[in-house]
């Protein structure tokens, strides 16, 4: 019995804190309305708002929730980030994550975080993710601060 009754919960990263700047053809996307969704455990998923400041500037913070892990089912995280700029909606973020852990969505911490609201959405494939997203970072910068 303990197989299925002894697991202990843990915390799991559904969406990991994301910070940068949002830009529609190189100008700061002031005001500029985010809307984050994710769904882990039903369809319906759960949705929050934010706000882009005068500068394009945004902060999402870290979105956790406990579950009991279980050899038989696979975690899959599923995010979407789009952003409604002057009266159209672009999809920003788009991916799917089956590691609990922060940042997995992207393999790093994102350091100097630009999402260009005009650009196509480049793929991310990793072992632990899939996706695609309109936002670059300083590869170099967010290595650095994941090894410190």
């Amino acid at each position: 019995m303990p197989l299925f009754f002894g697991r202990k919960k843990v915390e799991a990263v559904i969406f990991s804190p994301l910070e940068g700047h949002l830009t529609f053809e190189g100008r700061p996307a002031a005001g500029a309305k985010i809307k984050l969704w994710y769904a882990w455990k039903d369809t319906k998923g759960e949705t929050f708002h934010y706000i882009a400041d005068n500068n394009g500037f945004f902060k999402i913070p870290k979105h956790t929730s406990m579950y009991k892990p279980f050899f038989l089912a696979q975690l899959v995280i599923s995010q979407e980030l789009t952003v409604e700029y002057e009266g159209i909606s672009h999809q920003v973020w788009l991916m799917s994550k089956k590691d609990p852990a922060e940042f997995t969505e992207l393999g790093v911490n994102p350091t100097n975080l630009i999402c260009e609201l005009s650009n196509e959405l480049a793929i991310i494939r990793s072992i632990e993710s899939l996706g695609g997203t309109k936002c670059t970072w300083d590869q170099r910068a967010s290595d650095e601060a994941l090894d410190q």
